[in-house]
């Protein structure tokens, strides 16, 4: 598979993602707030808002565009939510419950991605808890391919606080583009994570 045409895929990854995007404003080092959600940010980003499912304060930040590297900001799911737009009535998105078990909501955002975020394949590893504002969370890997080809990875971390999910989900494709901003969106994970060492 030549890397133009894997490209084109990464560009049709992130344009479905960020569907109905309004353009990018910067989003200055610090923090950074959507919803209920605040981010710590060690340098410039692009904040593009958008609306995804139900999900009307949803967030993706970017250095490079979303199709390159995007660390996605869903604060605040109810009941009912959706993470992305459903595209096929006969290929439902799963919708968020409140009395989803750990397991559950990794595959909610899993089956989410698969059905309606462009990707043919997707694989969670290293599943562990982590915390998000002092509540319990679940963070792991993830890695997979789009239909043409293209090796993509990332991670997510997921929290369901007064029985609202807050996800953080970082994707990018793995050749380049993941490890550029690692360290940045390794220190956007662990700045939510109260009463832990944050490096």
């Amino acid at each position: 598979m030549k890397f133009t045409a894997k490209f084109s895929a990464a560009v049709l990854i992130g344009l479905s993602l960020s569907a109905c995007a309004i353009g990018p404003k910067i989003a200055p080092a610090g923090p950074y707030t959507t919803g209920s959600m605040t981010v710590d940010l060690k340098s410039d980003w692009n904040a593009i808002p958008f609306r995804s499912g139900k999900v009307r304060e949803a967030k993706v930040l970017t250095k490079d565009g979303t199709q390159l590297n995007a660390v996605y900001l869903f604060p605040d799911m109810k009941d009912g939510d959706t993470l992305l737009r459903e595209w096929r009535r006969e290929n439902p998105v799963p919708k968020y419950d409140s009395a989803m078990s750990d397991l559950e909501l990794t595959e909610f955002l899993k089956e989410s991605l698969l059905k309606s975020g462009g990707y043919a394949s997707l694989n969670l590893t290293n599943i562990r808890p982590d915390a998000y504002r002092g509540e319990d969370a679940i963070r792991f890997d993830m890695s997979g391919q789009t239909p043409a080809g293209l090796d993509v990875e990332g991670s997510a971390m997921l929290s369901v606080i007064d029985e609202r999910l807050n996800i953080i989900l970082f994707l990018a494709p793995s050749e380049y583009y993941a490890g550029k901003v690692r360290s940045e969106v390794d220190a956007i994970f662990n700045s939510v994570a109260r009463g832990r060492v944050i490096t």
